[in-house]
């Protein structure tokens, strides 16, 4: 099973999720958590592979204000790959991931708000940076991310991933949302994957329950489920 770093745009079934994309959605938003707020977010994703053999993956993230423009978010995740005939063929715990959001515009009335996101995971020199767009009409949110992941690696190339998402609310306390994402080698010689998800989630006071399924193209698994709550603090 191979892990990824975070903040890249793409998401890769059975690794940690991103630290500070809205659940269920993989595209992040412009918005950082207020100062001296917490979120913690617990993670299941179900993953079936092609052309046979599944895999399961638990996680967990937790992020926090520093200021009114800054976050910080620790995350990690454990997998489990299981063969057709059910037997274990792979497990591993994830290195923790660690990373930050910045704000750089909010609240403009004629332009997307805008941030950026960096990270990196504990024993790689590899590192994550995504740049993020959002804009909000009503109830209705858009956002775009691009963001490109180094290897650390001296042959190894890195990655672009781009993805674009929806999101709408309505009576304050249902989201439906969706997403597409793709992911390239950073040369664009070579398409690493492309996805699509749809899902929601719901407001429950204290925290947020969400559901998604997310449909890959030929060069990744067949779908992936996935669900999480998130409660702040």
């Amino acid at each position: 099973m191979k892990g990824k770093a975070i903040y890249l745009a793409l998401s890769v079934c059975l690794t940690s999720s991103m630290l500070f994309a809205a659940r269920p959605l993989d595209t992040d938003d412009a918005g950082t958590v207020e100062k001296g707020k917490s979120e913690a977010e617990v993670s299941f994703d179900y993953c079936q592979y092609r052309p046979d053999g599944t895999g399961q993956a638990p996680g967990l993230a937790i992020k926090h204000g520093l200021t009114d423009l800054l976050d910080l978010g620790l995350g990690f995740s454990h997998g489990t790959d299981k063969d057709a005939d059910g037997n274990t063929v792979g497990w591993e715990m994830s290195p923790l991931e660690m990373g930050f959001k910045l704000s750089l515009l909010k609240e403009q009335p004629k332009l997307p708000d805008l941030s950026v996101s960096a990270g990196f995971q504990t024993g790689s020199a590899g590192y994550g940076i995504n740049l993020i767009f959002s804009r909000c009409y009503g109830s209705l949110g858009l956002h775009y991310n691009l963001g490109y992941n180094s290897s650390g690696e001296a042959l190894v190339k890195g990655s672009i991933g781009t993805s674009l998402a929806a999101e709408y609310t309505f009576t304050e306390k249902y989201r439906i949302c969706a997403e597409l994402n793709g992911e390239m080698i950073d040369d664009r010689a070579e398409v690493i994957g492309n996805s699509g998800l749809v899902g929601g989630s719901v407001d429950l006071g204290f925290l947020a329950w969400d559901l998604g399924i997310r449909i890959h193209d030929q060069r990744g698994p067949k779908t992936t489920i996935t669900t999480g709550i998130t409660a702040g603090f």
